[in-house]
């Protein structure tokens, strides 16, 4: 009977101790964080907030303005794709609208996101194109 106390015992501490941690959302900022790419739907790309990039399109907005976006390395998009990480900047231009400065294997790019929707979870954003 001792035994079994111990086993479950043990069990509890272990299962306990394996908690995720919560990922923190910025208050006077939700945008801020690591967004995964998760589907499109009606012109729209749609992350989810997570902790860590997976191998897709991705984007690490820093409270700082700095940024990171995860995109397909290279011109070509054909299978088996490969990722790679560019450094840029971000900046809020209005309510909706996000200036996106980023560097890529080909030099500098600049194009500004919508933002249709963004919660704790879930950014929604339609690529409005290059900026000038």
């Amino acid at each position: 009977m001792k035994t079994i106390f111990q086993i479950f015992t043990f069990l509890v501490i272990v299962v306990s101790s394996c908690t995720k941690e919560e990922i923190k959302i910025e208050p006077n900022n939700p945008l801020v964080g690591t967004w995964n790419y998760s589907d499109y739907s009606d012109n729209a790309m749609i992350f989810t907030r997570s902790e860590k990039f997976i191998d897709n399109r991705c984007y690490k907005f820093n409270s700082d303005g700095t940024m990171l976006e995860r995109n397909i390395t290279g011109w070509c998009a054909t299978p088996p794709v490969s990722y790679s990480d560019y450094q840029g900047r971000w900046a809020i231009l209005n309510d909706t609208l996000i200036q996106l400065n980023v560097t890529y294997f080909d030099g500098l790019r600049s194009y500004r996101l919508d933002v249709k929707l963004i919660d704790s979870n879930s950014l929604e954003v339609i690529n409005v194109g290059n900026s000038r």
